[in-house]
């Protein structure tokens, strides 16, 4: 029967789809080749003996979350008082961004048009903007702030932010942590190792800054290898965050992750993971003795493609999106009551 034009569109859709795939594989996709997931956290299996019979466990596509303590008042290994110079020099551009980058915005810019919105975090998604141009502009605030200004991916050795923090040790030295930690976690999450130590990453960061009742919104960040949130300054009005069920919402799932964070906190997790920055307490709520100023201060990273994230019709190749693990569980029949369960079957067929 030959086959209808409906059909005849699907398939060739079907035949173009696996070429781009293979094409790509072959071509351009490093991260495309993964293995199993975990592999650092599990035994070997153990070979089977004569007589001994094993089934295959699939643990499959979980969400590999990772809390890094970077500073060793929680146990890692900079001082203590390396998030404290990052958090500084975040609100000190966050303040000049205020007073001085948005004023010499021209009336129609959309990083203007995103501070005018009437929500919370309309303040904290114009700095961003602000902070996506001047990363494509390789660290230029006075292109940043130009009618035409961003566009593109600049290259890795480029300047990333504004120059007071790019000057910044502990900041060069965040960045270093990130891209060797990230390699670390893709391997984790079943890439060969020596593709992803030989990835050519771009690492976009930004820094956010929350008053009393701000927060963010749920999101994700697809396109990207994956993502991460390191904490300069929390304190107890710091709020939560919070990781939404990524099976859905409807019952049996809609669960969620909340971690509570702590100033020197990385945590690494998947771009297509939902997460949230909750609510800040409003001042009201501090301690009456508490003197420290209610800010929370976050570095959030994306690390992906050089080229920039990938195109929706590429996110199947995201190396986190297939993560899983199997290993062997041995099977003992008499211990589970099934070895002798049909003897007279047994002298039957004798």
């Amino acid at each position: 029967m030959a086959p209808t034009r409906l059909g005849r569109i699907a398939l060739l859709w079907l035949a173009s789809r696996l070429e781009t795939i293979s094409g790509e594989k072959k071509e351009n996709c490093q991260h495309c080749e993964s293995g199993g997931g975990f592999e650092e956290f599990l035994k070997e299996p153990e070979p089977l003996a004569e007589g001994e019979h094993a089934s295959d466990v699939h643990v499959m596509w979980p969400a590999q979350v990772e809390v890094v303590p970077i500073t060793d008042d929680l146990g890692g290994w900079e001082p203590a008082d390396f998030h404290k110079k990052l958090a500084q020099e975040a609100v000190k551009g966050w303040r000049r961004f205020q007073k001085k980058v948005i004023p010499k915005l021209p009336d129609d810019h959309f990083v203007k048009e995103q501070i005018k919105q009437k929500h919370a975090g309309a303040l904290n998604d114009g700095f961003f903007h602000w902070q996506k141009i001047l990363f494509e502009e390789g660290g230029d605030v006075a292109r940043s702030i130009m009618p035409d200004s961003g566009g593109g991916t600049p290259p890795p050795d480029a300047n990333s932010t504004w120059p007071e923090l790019e000057a910044l040790p502990e900041y060069q030295k965040l960045r270093r942590i990130v891209d060797r930690l990230s390699r670390r976690y893709l391997i984790r999450a079943g890439v060969k190792k020596d593709v992803a130590m030989s990835l050519n990453y771009s690492i976009f960061n930004w820094a956010a800054v929350h008053g009393p009742g701000e927060f963010h919104g749920p999101h994700t960040h697809i396109g990207e290898y994956h993502v991460g949130v390191f904490y300069a300054q929390v304190g107890p009005a710091g709020g939560k965050l919070r990781f939404g069920d990524p099976r859905g919402q409807s019952p049996p799932f809609g669960r969620s992750f909340i971690h509570s964070p702590k100033a020197g906190h990385l945590v690494f997790f998947p771009a297509w993971l939902s997460h949230m920055a909750t609510v800040t307490s409003p001042s009201s709520d501090l301690p009456k003795d508490y003197e420290q100023e209610p800010l929370r201060v976050v570095f959030s990273f994306n690390i992906g493609p050089v080229t920039g994230p990938m195109a929706c019709h590429h996110w199947w190749t995201d190396p986190t999106g297939d993560m899983r693990f199997q290993r062997p569980s041995k099977i003992d029949p008499k211990a589970l009551g099934l070895g002798d369960l049909y003897p007279e079957s047994a002298e039957l067929v004798e």
